[in-house]
């Protein structure tokens, strides 16, 4: 197999972990590889770790920042410096799995219509909570690029763990860099982006192993804000449309099918909070401005009327409680 792969690996605070992550990539030898290591100007070891990868091995480039730049220019100058025929963006502190780079490349190589892959992908905390072995995958699938972005638009959701998302070099420098104005969803913009140039593989394999820890970007962005995560989606389509929307049949309505599933989406994690006994009124409101015909539907109706019921049911459940308590307490009477 003649076709390389070159693997960027953006890395800020995690030397840690940078040498489980390259080295995962550097076991595969059955095609061309090349790593590089972009150290966002860390304040841990990580540039002097990444010199001495590279001293072990030519395979390795890296460059540092003096500065902080952020992940989006620094995922961008990563995408600039690739060459060979296929590329994978991969956190430094992720692995792929063994056989997932020769799996992704065999499979478009196969076939020149695909414009990326993307498999499974096993989340873990602990480098002994990784399997020993890995089993052989099933049937990979192809789907129309058309056919993957009215999937994402029916559940608006990224449903490719960018850690196994292999693209064809080619596709990526037409459709251009990620976009600085969606700093959480800009991975989700891509995939629709890189689906209206070409097919989308689906390996049946686990394709790599995402850690877990306290300072993921995911996990720190969704503790911060909620409705933000649901606006950046929103920005994420918006964004994907405005620019390629005469690439997709269908646009305008596959558009406004992303939006009303995110309105609707919000209504119910609204109602939801309603039963927790939480506040909702700016999730209530968001939802309008996502969708803003939203207001006409049947969910939103009722979930004003649950809005004004379920506080008096709580009271009524809490006094029926309390009766009950005080009967059970009271002595027997002749």
């Amino acid at each position: 197999m003649s076709a390389g792969i070159d693997v960027i690996v953006p890395c800020y605070n995690y030397a840690r972990y940078l040498r489980a992550c390259t080295g995962s990539v550097l076991q595969e030898t059955s095609l061309p590889v090349r790593v590089l290591i972009l150290d966002d100007a860390s304040s841990d070891d990580t540039a002097a770790e990444a010199r001495r990868i590279a001293a072990e091995d030519s395979r390795v480039e890296v460059i540092v920042h003096q500065q902080n730049r952020g992940h989006i220019d620094t995922f961008n100058e990563g995408l600039g410096w690739t060459a060979q025929k296929y590329l994978l963006l991969l956190s430094a502190d992720d692995m792929v799995a063994p056989g997932a780079l020769a799996r992704a490349v065999t499979l478009m190589e196969a076939n020149p219509s695909v414009a990326f892959v993307y498999g499974k992908a096993i989340q873990f905390a602990r480098n002994e909570e990784l399997p020993r072995t890995v089993a052989a995958g099933g049937r990979d699938r192809l789907i129309s690029g058309q056919d993957f972005i009215k999937r994402i638009c029916a559940r608006p959701d990224n449903p490719v763990e960018t850690a196994t998302a292999v693209v064809r070099t080619a596709v990526q420098k037409r459709v251009g860099y990620y976009s600085t104005k969606l700093t959480h969803t800009g991975d989700l913009e891509m995939w629709l982006r890189c689906a209206a140039y070409g097919d989308v593989g689906e390996i049946d394999a686990l394709q790599a192993f995402v850690r877990m820890h306290g300072e993921n970007m995911r996990q720190g962005y969704a503790g911060a804000n909620f409705l933000r995560d649901y606006g950046q989606r929103r920005d994420a389509f918006e964004i994907f449309f405005d620019a390629q929307g005469a690439r997709v049949a269908g646009a305008a309505d596959l558009r406004s099918q992303a939006l009303s599933t995110l309105a609707h989406d919000l209504l119910w994690d609204a109602s939801r909070a309603v039963e927790a006994g939480r506040g909702c009124s700016e999730m209530i409101a968001f939802a309008a401005e996502l969708w803003p015909a939203v207001r006409r539907s049947r969910q939103y109706r009722r979930l004003q009327i649950k809005r004004l019921v379920h506080p008096l049911l709580q009271i009524a459940t809490r006094g029926t409680t309390a009766t009950s308590s005080f009967e059970r307490a009271a002595p027997a009477r002749d």
